[in-house]
């Protein structure tokens, strides 16, 4: 079973043990990876002050999609599978933290050996160079976005700890109390060696919404009824309107947003997912989720060196449509450009050992 990102079983119909492949879930998740790209691409555009304060309303908290599927996914197969939760757990692990190493290395090597990170607490550089590896992969400073890698890790850790709250069925009391503590906290509350714990704390409320809309999505036909839907797009609605209205509106309560637009985007896929251009485009995708969140980062690095944004842009005048369409695309071949170095890395190990390298 190849498990990705979200903890799905991606490219077949699985039936074993009750589960059946989510085409809906997996569209999802092939949004939330574009999302991330997104993210990392639009700041080396020239925007100006003022559309850069509105990026955080498309763009903050894009992970949140993918915590909320992981979420859902953890429910989705482990109330299926007869295999201890331990076992589970450990495969995930495994899995990831594999493919987050051999990623990690050349990053590592490059700051230890040739550029120091500037946006690091100084007391790391005074630790020996396996001290320095340590910090670096148990908080992902080393690559800004694979903060997640770390936190996650923490949840796959306490798998026994999310069965035990959906078996209790405490979602009642400990999502109000997450959500609070998410949105009062934010990412960054914890900072130092154990940053990922108030990244974890961040985002769990995502992560239990996503358990319990599992539970819902399943004895509700596998669809989203109404109801959650026009739920999700007054919340989506609301916080994006009371951010254009208030420049300085608290960013920690995107999160919110965010995971009203996965449940809308799972309403729409429920419609209109299968048999179209665009759904068969986010499918494969979303086969090579993981991959291309590891990937992503050293496909942006590759353009830099490449060209300009600001000089290409500066050709057209640089409008804010050219700027708009300019990061479209650019987001279309860095997902492209990931992609296609996962199929060099398949082609030259297989797909085996690629699941080890670059988790597909």
């Amino acid at each position: 079973m190849k498990l990705d990102l979200g903890g799905q079983a991606v490219g077949q119909a699985e039936r074993r043990g009750g589960r059946r492949y989510l085409l809906s879930i997996d569209l999802a998740r092939a949004v939330g990876i574009v999302l991330i790209v997104a993210t990392h691409c639009w700041p080396d555009i020239p925007w100006t002050a003022a559309e850069a304060e509105m990026m955080p309303l498309y763009f903050r908290s894009s992970t949140v999609l993918l915590v909320f599927i992981s979420g859902f996914m953890f429910n989705y197969i482990t109330q299926r599978s007869d295999q201890p939760i331990r076992r589970y757990a450990t495969q995930r692990l495994v899995h990831i933290w594999s493919a987050y190493l051999v990623i990690s290395a050349p990053i590592l090597f490059v700051i230890f050996f040739v550029h120091k990170r500037a946006d690091v607490w100084p007391w790391v550089y005074e630790m020996p160079l396996i001290g320095q590896a340590v910090i670096f992969l148990i908080t992902g400073k080393h690559i800004a976005y694979l903060w997640y890698i770390p936190a996650i890790s923490l949840f796959i850790l306490l798998s026994w700890c999310f069965r035990f709250v959906d078996r209790k069925k405490l979602y009642g009391w400990i999502i109000p109390l997450a959500a609070v503590a998410a949105t009062v906290l934010g990412r960054d509350s914890i900072y130092g060696a154990f940053s990922a714990v108030g990244k974890a704390i961040f985002i769990l409320p995502s992560y239990l919404i996503g358990m319990y809309f599992c539970n819902y999505y399943v004895a509700n036909g596998y669809r989203v009824g109404r109801v959650p839907t026009l739920i999700s797009l007054f919340l989506v609605t609301a916080i994006s309107a009371a951010y254009f209205v208030w420049n300085r509106f608290d960013i920690h309560v995107l999160w919110i947003q965010k995971v009203a637009l996965v449940i809308l985007l799972i309403r729409i896929f429920d419609d209109y997912g299968s048999g179209t251009l665009l759904g068969n485009i986010l499918k494969r995708i979303a086969t090579l989720a993981f991959p291309i969140y590891f990937l992503h980062g050293y496909a942006i690095n590759l353009l830099r060196l490449a060209y300009s944004d600001a000089a290409l842009l500066e050709l057209v005048g640089n409008p804010l449509l050219a700027r708009i369409i300019y990061l479209l695309v650019k987001v279309a071949v860095v997902t492209a450009l990931s992609m296609a170095l996962c199929f060099m890395v398949q082609a030259l190990v297989g797909r085996r050992r690629s699941r080890y390298l670059i988790g597909a």
